[in-house]
């Protein structure tokens, strides 16, 4: 999948979805929506516990090819945190929107 293609799915259904934590806590929820085709987060708006976003989070298009490459590596087992954090600070965000389209 392409950066447009997550756009092109939020676009015609933005929708809350979730965090995945490993660790075993409680995933916080929250909305991800498209503005200037752009993949959007901000709070939950039908969820609980919902994230505590508190401006808008832009999942930039410059970002993706890092994050789904990091993503798989930490599904495999990879501990990836240290590099996801070099990356972007909202690697939380990223992972639950590839959760969310079983990538």
């Amino acid at each position: 999948m392409r950066y447009e293609d997550f756009v092109a799915n939020f676009k015609s259904n933005p929708r809350d979805i979730h965090t995945v934590p490993l660790d075993g806590r409680t995933p916080k929820w929250f909305y991800i929506s498209v503005e200037n085709d752009t993949l959007c987060a901000t709070i939950a708006k039908n969820h609980n516990p919902s994230s505590k976003i508190t401006q808008t989070r832009i999942l930039k298009p410059s970002e993706y090819e890092a994050m789904i490459n990091l993503y798989h590596r930490r599904k495999h087992g990879e501990a990836v945190s240290a590099e996801a954090t070099q990356t972007t600070r909202d690697q939380v965000y990223w992972y639950g929107v590839f959760n969310e389209l079983n990538i």
